[in-house]
């Protein structure tokens, strides 16, 4: 009898083990649509739903006498959009117009440093009196819906039947009578894992589109707070670019050689300046010091400005002027076409220096009136550390 009950336990021993492995099996299993284990896409939107997102209000001119605002993570802005969203909202085989005289007011393409197309992220502002406009059910019957990822009244996140991930997002203001309607559809990077990060980090920027009482507070922006903000995708390519600069500082920068990176809304200008290393000068000192107001050819300096990153943009008797210290190794200054014209065509720099070893080096990029834009934070950071 006691070998029995030995033997019978021995394989329910057997058999919790086998549920087991079979249990670790289930729990690592990829499905073809998803690309990943659940578990991980799990993990990964659980890390996006902890970030905290420092937004600012950015307000668009629709026309003379109206403009359309919503709240973006600070590293976006917004262009003018015109063009179909890559989600249907209605059925496509259809014509018929919607019942409730729903019109479309603006169309806003959400962009951000390195976004590959202007259909990526989409959205779009409209007039209705029916507070359910464009439902959900709408929006799975008219489109091909592979794998739907979450659902709920007012959102969609889902991979089609070509792999994309895409989401749909709806808010409506009964006051305004106003539906804003976020459309996205993720690029396809060679990382499942930085697919999914980037849906996860839109769907919570979507979310937040009409946060107008979470505004951070421009004065009080440094990298250090922004940078755990930013979307996986934006801090890899920032770092690839932050990177480049930091070796061609440290092994390729001599005498007054100089690099540069420019996109649309992002460019960097690295030169090592000869003289001012010979002479141990700093022009962000000599500039904030003097206060400097007046004509590049006025600089009482030797510089290389007007040769290098001004080149193209000013010249020599164009207007140059000191706005204020940004910290001790950064300052902002602000440049104008001294045409005579009234038309206030000021633009704004960030000018940076970095003493090292090697010599005196400068770091320089537009940045916004504020200097408090994302490139200048992170140009300050690097000014000091080499890195972001």
């Amino acid at each position: 009898m006691l070998k029995i009950y030995s033997t019978f336990l021995l394989f329910g021993l057997l058999f919790l083990l086998s549920c087991k492995k079979e249990l670790v099996k289930n729990d690592g299993y990829t499905d073809p649509a998803l690309g990943i284990p659940q578990t991980q896409i799990d993990s990964i939107r659980k890390a996006e739903d902890q970030k905290q997102v420092l937004l600012k209000k950015v307000s668009y001119q629709t026309d003379s006498a109206s403009s359309v605002e919503i709240m973006l993570p600070v590293s976006n802005y917004v262009k003018e959009y015109s063009f179909s969203p890559g989600i249907n909202l209605t059925d496509p085989q259809k014509t018929t117009e919607t019942k409730d005289e729903t019109t479309y007011t603006q169309g806003l393409n959400i962009q951000n440093d390195f976004s590959d197309s202007s259909s990526d992220e989409v959205v779009l502002i409209g007039q209705s009196n029916n507070p359910d406009v464009f439902p959900v059910s709408d929006i799975k019957e008219f489109n091909e819906t592979e794998k739907i990822l979450s659902e709920d009244k007012n959102s969609l996140l889902y991979i089609d039947a070509f792999g994309h991930k895409k989401l749909y997002y709806r808010q409506y203001v009964p006051a305004t009578k106003t539906y804003y309607l976020y459309i996205a559809e993720v690029p396809k990077y060679s990382s499942e894992k930085l697919q999914y990060a980037a849906l996860f980090s839109i769907y919570s920027k979507a979310k937040h589109l009409l946060s107008f009482d979470k505004e951070a507070l421009p004065e009080n922006l440094t990298w250090e707070k922004v940078k755990p903000s930013i979307s996986q995708v934006e801090l890899k390519n920032y770092n690839i670019y932050y990177n480049s600069l930091q070796k061609e500082l440290k092994y390729f920068l001599k005498n007054n050689d100089s690099t540069e990176i420019r996109k649309d809304h992002f460019d960097l200008y690295l030169y090592r300046d000869n003289a001012h290393t010979q002479k141990a000068m700093d022009q962000t000192a000599l500039i904030a010091d003097s206060n400097f107001s007046g004509h590049f050819e006025d600089l009482p300096f030797e510089n290389h400005l007007i040769p290098g990153y001004f080149s193209g943009k000013f010249s020599n008797d164009d207007l140059f002027a000191f706005v204020r210290r940004l910290s001790s190794n950064s300052i902002l200054v602000s440049a104008k076409n001294d045409s005579g014209y009234v038309n206030d065509t000021t633009e704004y720099f960030i000018i940076s220096s970095i003493k090292t070893p090697k010599g005196q080096f400068y770091l320089i990029s537009s940045t916004n009136k504020d200097g408090n834009d994302t490139t200048a934070l992170m140009n300050d950071y690097f000014s000091k550390h080499l890195k972001i």
